[in-house]
């Protein structure tokens, strides 16, 4: 019997990533060394998942917890919830971003009776001893809750100290099944996991969560632990890449130093990736640092440039200029580490103008290195407890009133009202031409193929050289071919 379930339900509707659900490992982690038995549910994994959650509830838990983003992921934690509903009087508890930023709107839901906001690794140990021992919940820092019809707003628990917590209980789950076998580090085979060495981000972007949920503190384990913990997962299960999740990984200079040296003198043979801001490549990593990162394995960083127009980074607070975007292109383009360009559209107040001008962003980072990868944009989207909530509102905006309505959104789907028609045509269009965008100058053979890419590649710089980008009909015939 487990004294407590967690549930993790799926992010996306058919295939996703499995990455270890971390999220309730961590949680996990304090109930485990406490001496409470612990059953972890994936949803994304398991076929017979409801069978089991009602062969689990049967056995009459503490509780029933699910770890909840914005998205698609609010209605399978509902249909999961719904289950234990109906087949017992367990409590259902919600905790994770989107309950912790909304947590009185998420009560009023039938199906949900607690929620833990943020950090839940000290609240769901000291929920669980309360419950068992059948006491009252007044007192429990970080919780909201039900009684008798009545919500109930507990003050929040203090920020956690990441050195205090216990090791990840990994026996929980079977961690082969988390394990990528090609590597989101360099594409190439292997065996990669995901990790996590820090928590929050002190910037202050306005489409982030995490000015909110963080209040902008960002907390790092020491290196000695990030190098253990890596050490663990390289012994136990034959890990030779980490996906490193954080926020922010290089918020500290000194501490991923630390780690990447300690790496070197391991002569661990590993690959890294991780996020990373264009001013700390452009103004805080000077060669010897990059080559450091090299050296230690860093094979792909992630870097945020959202806009190509400064007004536009000046609404969203990104705090970055197109010149730091060019000199940290430069300065990458040296050491042997890709670099991932990421761009977002769709913001208020952002006009056809505007979105021209990251265009012209782009293709100037094309021109200088044809190579340099940028995936296609991303829409923004409203989310609870981002900086852009009240101007989004002011735009148009119509807050969802329901955890149903918060299902709907996404990254992909442009639903923004201020939004125009051609705005939303040329943001469709750059998401689908900017793979083509200067194919042509990359190495390419000279079949039939190859070279009718190359004559279409030409056509679409030079769409996006005059600005032509609201009416690509071609784009319909390729799609279906």
């Amino acid at each position: 019997m487990a004294d407590v379930i967690l549930f993790f339900s799926k992010l996306q509707k058919g295939k996703e990533d499995y990455l270890l659900p971390i999220s309730l490992l961590t949680i996990a982690a304090p109930l485990v060394k406490a001496g409470f038995s612990v059953k972890i549910i994936d949803q994304r994994l398991e076929k017979r998942w409801r069978e089991i959650l009602t062969e689990e509830i049967a056995k009459k838990p503490f509780l029933v917890g699910f770890s909840v983003m914005t998205g698609l992921q609010i209605l399978n934690a509902l249909e999961a919830s719904r289950i234990v509903k109906e087949k017992s009087q367990i409590p259902v508890v919600w905790g994770g971003v989107h309950p912790s930023l909304l947590p009185e709107q998420t009560l009023t839901h039938p199906l949900i009776d607690i929620v833990i906001v943020r950090e839940g690794e000290e609240t769901l140990l000291e929920l669980v001893d309360k419950l068992k021992n059948n006491e009252s919940l007044d007192n429990v820092l970080g919780l909201t809750y039900k009684k008798n019809n009545e919500v109930f707003c507990n003050p929040n628990r203090p920020f956690i100290d990441l050195e205090s917590l216990p090791s990840i209980p990994y026996h929980l789950v079977e961690v082969e099944k988390y394990i990528k076998k090609i590597t989101y580090t360099s594409g190439h085979p292997g065996r990669e996991i995901v990790l996590f060495t820090s928590r929050g981000c002190p910037h202050r972007c306005g489409f982030c969560y995490n000015k909110e949920y963080n209040k902008r503190r960002w907390r790092g384990e020491t290196a000695q632990r990030v190098i253990e913990e890596m050490e663990k997962l390289i012994k136990d299960y034959q890990i030779n890449s980490f996906n490193i999740q954080d926020d922010e990984f290089f918020v500290d200079i000194k501490r991923a130093e630390k780690i990447c040296q300690a790496i070197i003198d391991k002569g661990w043979q590993i690959e890294l990736s991780s996020c990373c801001r264009i001013d700390y490549v452009a103004e805080r990593m000077d060669d010897n640092f990059l080559h450091l990162l090299e050296k230690a394995g860093f094979k792909t960083l992630f870097l945020g440039i959202e806009s190509g127009s400064p007004r536009v980074e000046k609404i969203i607070c990104k705090d970055i200029t197109n010149e730091q975007v060019i000199k940290s292109m430069e300065k990458m383009h040296r050491f042997n580490i890709n670099a991932k360009y990421t761009f977002m559209a769709g913001f208020p107040d952002e006009t056809i103008a505007d979105l021209y001008q990251t265009t012209d962003l782009i293709l100037k980072m094309k021109k200088i290195n044809p190579y340099v990868r940028i995936p296609p944009w991303r829409v923004f989207t409203v989310y609870p407890g981002i900086a852009l909530y009240d101007l989004s509102v002011e735009a148009g905006f119509k807050p969802p009133r329901s955890l149903e309505e918060w299902a709907e959104y996404d990254f992909s789907t442009i639903k923004n009202p201020w939004v125009t028609p051609r705005m939303k045509k040329i943001i469709e269009n750059v998401i689908y031409s900017i793979k083509f965008l200067r194919l042509r100058n990359k190495r390419l053979n000279n079949t039939p193929l190859h070279l009718l890419l190359k004559l279409y590649s030409a056509l679409i710089d030079w769409r996006w050289g005059k600005h032509w980008l609201s009416f690509m009909p071609e784009k319909f015939l390729l799609k279906f071919r």
